[in-house]
């Protein structure tokens, strides 16, 4: 990616011999002749002018040059990007809207066959993301020529699966290592939801509970479809009881105070914040008798303290401290001892 040469300021012009100013004026005029030529374009978002070699292509502007943004900063706006992964995923909203402001069209179905190509791609070997693979198909293809974001199409079922792609990329993942591929992604996506549900409200210790988890959530989805069918699907609901005849988690076998016994504490916590979490405060309920400070300079500050750690508890109990703190003037030995002691005794001496 090449930048423009900044311009030479006056003092600098002033200390140039002709022949380095000759150099700076050829090599800013050829600057200028690139911006010219069109192989510089100005990116809005970057704030620079760039190569053309970083922007797409557009019908829709006489330079033919696509002027939203070069290459990375539409990736910015059409996608996520974790930091704490350093990782990029798709967001249809996103990638939607800014289909809307380059006036491409957004074919659902294409749109989620990369990502689900992404997500089939245990190996990682696909790189980059939905958004660019899907662009570079509507540019290239000639059955998108002259389609516009009128031509658009939506699934109503895909836009209820895909609302957060990030979550259903990861959530496919998981389900295809759990279930195998021989599920489509909308069945694949109900069987992670429906086990996470399971694990999350029993116990699961081990792999073969998790077996049993898995056949029960296979077992509930043959019951869902097979009655949606107008099948008979008493066979399969005498396998799920059974299921959880083996899983001990039979309404009939124990009651909620029984399982709630069989939890550890950390999986209470975990089914109480579920269930019922605890709200936001309103701002003027937030710590109004300062809590949360008190507990990180008396217990976190002071903790700190004690272990001989220097952090930012520690200096905020220092600095709490201060203020009731008094401290031991400092006196020179030699020249402030004779004042000191005159401030304590007085400085007339008796004479005998």
């Amino acid at each position: 990616m090449a930048y423009l040469i900044k311009t030479k300021t006056e003092d600098e012009i002033k200390k140039m011999t002709v022949g380095k100013l000759k150099k700076a004026y050829n090599d800013l005029a050829a600057d200028y002749n690139k911006i010219t030529n069109l192989e510089y374009t100005y990116c809005p978002q970057c704030g620079e002018f760039i190569t053309s070699k970083n922007f797409y292509t557009s019908v829709n502007t006489k330079s033919g040059i696509e002027h939203l943004g070069c290459k990375k900063c539409i990736l910015d706006m059409a996608t996520d990007f974790d930091k704490k992964e350093k990782k990029r995923y798709d967001n249809r909203e996103k990638t939607i809207n800014v289909l809307r402001m380059m006036n491409l069209p957004f074919i659902e179905s294409d749109y989620n066959s990369q990502v689900q190509l992404l997500a089939d791609d245990t190996t990682g070997r696909l790189a980059g993301t939905a958004f660019q693979a899907y662009i570079t198909m509507i540019k290239s293809l000639p059955n998108y020529r002259g389609k516009t974001f009128e031509d658009s199409e939506y699934d109503v079922d895909a836009s209820k699966l895909n609302g957060d792609v990030k979550v259903v990329q990861k959530t496919l993942k998981t389900a295809i290592k759990r279930f195998g591929n021989i599920y489509n992604n909308k069945d694949l996506i109900w069987l992670e939801n429906e086990y996470q549900d399971w694990v999350g409200r029993y116990p699961c210790e081990n792999k073969s509970q998790e077996l049993l988890y898995q056949n029960l959530c296979v077992n509930q989805l043959n019951i869902n479809k097979g009655q949606a069918e107008g099948k008979d699907t008493k066979d399969l609901i005498k396998t799920m009881q059974d299921l959880m005849t083996s899983l001990q988690i039979k309404p009939s076998q124990s009651n909620s105070n029984a399982l709630t016994e069989a939890k550890t504490f950390g999986e209470l916590i975990k089914k109480w914040e579920n269930e019922k979490p605890i709200p936001e405060p309103e701002d003027e309920f937030k710590d109004v008798d300062k809590i949360g400070l008190y507990v990180d300079v008396f217990f976190k500050g002071h903790l700190s303290k004690m272990m001989g750690l220097k952090n930012g508890f520690s200096a905020l109990y220092d600095k709490f401290i201060s203020k009731y703190t008094v401290t031991k003037p400092q006196y020179d030995e030699d020249t402030d001892s004779e004042i000191l002691f005159e401030q304590i005794f007085g400085s007339k001496m008796e004479e005998e």
